[in-house]
């Protein structure tokens, strides 16, 4: 083989493989290989039972059946012409035999009714009667009923005050002037008047010691009187068991508890406390 032929077959052979390669490549780039598709996310359906469905009531007119074919014209009716003076003698008379006597209410126990009166207003009547039946609250406990109460107080614990850890609630001392009100706030913010005993005008003044811990926690409740009613009695000690702690002592103050006399006052539909 000479070297002419041998040149011929290599363009020959590098010819059909160029052609080879520009076909695999024209197929690579007009038919690209499919893409897997994407796996879907499962759809969750709630099934619910369908409402019953009511077929719309139809009202459907009754035929009403004619007594007769043919129309009847029927003869006008019309009352008698009466005499005037003679209906009104006869209803006079209707009157007085249906009124009863007027002895008889009072003989049968039942209460006369005034002409022109109505169920209304002995509605009203029996009313003001059941109010007149509940006897009005009494006045206010006096000024000078208290005065003497805590007096006798202060000399009762003359000792412990002078010491100085026993105060009463309306005292001056500036000390104790932010706790002190501290405390009389938290009550009025439970204290209740007790409605039974409002209604019945029941009132009276319940004093009482009370201690403290630096914490300002109740530690201990010391009734020094009855009110001479249980249920006030019974208020003033669930209302300082209700009251949470009032803060701390003041800083000048160096010992554990604290005593505070306080009077709890009921009148007149009223509470004071001092």
């Amino acid at each position: 083989m000479n070297d002419r032929y041998i040149e011929k077959s290599f363009i020959f052979v590098l010819c059909i493989s160029l052609v080879l390669h520009m076909g695999a490549f024209a197929a690579l780039y007009f038919f690209p290989p499919s893409q897997p598709e994407p796996l879907k996310e499962p759809v969750f359906i709630d099934l619910q039972p369908l409402p019953e469905v009511t077929p719309p009531f139809e009202q459907r007119q009754q035929d009403t059946r004619r007594r007769s074919e043919q129309r009847i014209r029927v003869p006008r009716e019309s009352a008698p012409r009466g005499d005037a003076a003679r209906d009104v003698d006869t209803l006079r008379k209707q009157t007085s035999a249906a009124k009863p006597s007027r002895s008889s209410p009072s003989a049968s126990g039942q209460t006369p009714i005034a002409p022109g009166s109505s169920a209304l207003s002995l509605i009203k009547q029996k009313e003001r009667a059941v109010q007149q039946s509940i006897p009005p609250p009494q006045l206010f406990p006096g000024a000078s009923r208290l005065a003497k109460l805590e007096e006798s107080y202060r000399r009762a614990f003359e000792n412990d005050i002078a010491e100085g850890d026993t105060r009463f609630l309306n005292s001056d001392d500036i000390t104790f002037g932010s706790f002190l009100r501290r405390f009389e706030g938290a009550v009025y913010g439970v204290w209740r008047y007790p409605q039974a005993a409002a209604m019945k005008g029941i009132e009276g003044i319940t004093p009482v010691r009370i201690t403290f811990n630096r914490q300002g926690e109740i530690t201990h409740i010391q009734q020094l009187e009855s009110s001479g009613a249980l249920i006030l009695d019974e208020e003033v000690l669930r209302t300082l068991r209700a009251i949470g702690p009032v803060g701390g002592f003041p800083k000048g103050y160096d010992k554990e508890e604290f005593h505070l006399i306080a009077f709890f006052q009921y009148g007149g539909s009223r509470r004071s406390l001092r």
